[in-house]
């Protein structure tokens, strides 16, 4: 019982920090993209959490690193322009 209470741990824990591995590719002043491969802006800083700030309409935007993918060498999100324009 406790092998496999400890292997659901241990595959809950890699899913959790899997976004965050991913994120922690993105570096200050990469650029970043939208879901329709428009161009947002560059990364302001890269969070413990591995989510990006960014300055987009001239305010600081969040962007969760659930959202971030690289496509052929891209930060890509996959939010639009229209929801990042909502986020806080």
């Amino acid at each position: 019982m406790r092998l496999i209470s400890s292997l659901i741990l241990a595959a809950t824990a890699l899913t959790l920090t899997a976004p965050a591995a991913l994120a922690a590719d993105a570096e200050r002043n990469d650029r970043l993209y939208d879901v329709s491969g428009s161009k947002i802006a560059k990364v302001t800083r890269v969070t413990d959490a591995g989510d990006l700030l960014v300055i987009y309409k001239g305010k600081v935007r969040r962007i969760e690193a659930a959202t971030l993918s690289n496509n052929d060498g891209k930060l890509v999100t996959s939010l639009s322009k229209a929801e990042i324009r909502r986020l806080k």
